[in-house]
């Protein structure tokens, strides 16, 4: 009797064990690795009123802890652009800043995250359209910037100050409030991004041995932590605000 039990509970216990091991698919990601290279434009908000278009090019790695989700380091380098309309102590203030970017942040693809093992299986039977939606993501890290500002003019004129000493009033040579900043020196910023893969692929089951590629657009808003992205950062009326810049990108992507 016990002989009977034991092969019955074995004949209901084996379909269960062999559907949670091969009906469910990993969670961790065939193509586990990715980098993508690119170039874009990018634009500064500071303290200078009239935004120039400035160019950059990037390199990122990314690792997938799960599908839908990975964490990477981005490489980023370009040129920050500004300038004043009108002229601030007989000098029109202008940036030229050439900047040297590390971020490591993580990003979410939102559908890849929550599709089930059966329509990822499938997914390649989509539309370039449906594949596309499925890519969009959101991401956001924190990183270091290092800014070389080129061609800048600190005008310097006789600022009143006190004799610490005497307490008398007297004037020093310096450089006048909205001229001041730093020529060279590092950052940190917080980056946000939002964008969206295009397939150059077809992920038949047949080609899963071989790399996948995509087109990258990302858009990307990075917020410096102290203002000197554009060059000044006097204490002055005008200049109650951190710098920003936006960045829009064109790349391709490798995944393997």
């Amino acid at each position: 009797m016990k002989r009977i039990s034991l092969f019955a509970l074995l004949c209901f216990a084996f379909p269960y064990v062999g559907y949670s091991q091969f009906g469910n698919e990993s969670p961790i990601p065939y193509f586990r690795y990715s980098v993508t290279g690119g170039m874009g434009v990018n634009q500064l908000y500071g303290d200078l009123d009239k935004r120039q278009i400035g160019g950059s090019v990037y390199l990122r790695g990314n690792y997938f802890l799960t599908h839908g989700v990975s964490i990477g380091l981005e490489l980023q380098e370009g040129l920050l652009r500004g300038k004043d309309s009108v002229q601030t102590d007989g000098v029109t203030r202008k940036a030229v800043n050439l900047y040297h970017a590390a971020i490591f942040g993580f990003r979410f693809q939102p559908i890849k995250f929550l599709q089930d093992d059966h329509l990822r299986r499938i997914e390649y039977r989509e539309s370039l359209a449906k594949r596309t939606l499925n890519s969009v993501y959101l991401g956001a890290g924190i990183g270091v910037l290092h800014s070389l500002q080129w061609d800048k003019q600190r005008v310097v004129g006789d600022v009143p100050t006190t004799d610490p000493i005497t307490g008398d009033s007297v004037a020093v040579q310096n450089v006048l409030p909205a001229h001041t900043g730093r020529n060279h020196g590092f950052s940190y910023i917080i980056s946000t991004n939002v964008g969206f893969e295009v397939p150059l692929h077809r992920l038949k089951p047949n080609l899963l041995d071989s790399y996948v590629w995509n087109l990258v657009v990302n858009g990307q808003l990075n917020f410096a932590l102290d203002d000197e992205l554009d060059g000044y950062s006097g204490d002055y009326a005008g200049n109650e605000h951190r710098d920003i810049y936006a960045a829009l990108s064109l790349g391709v992507n490798l995944r393997f």
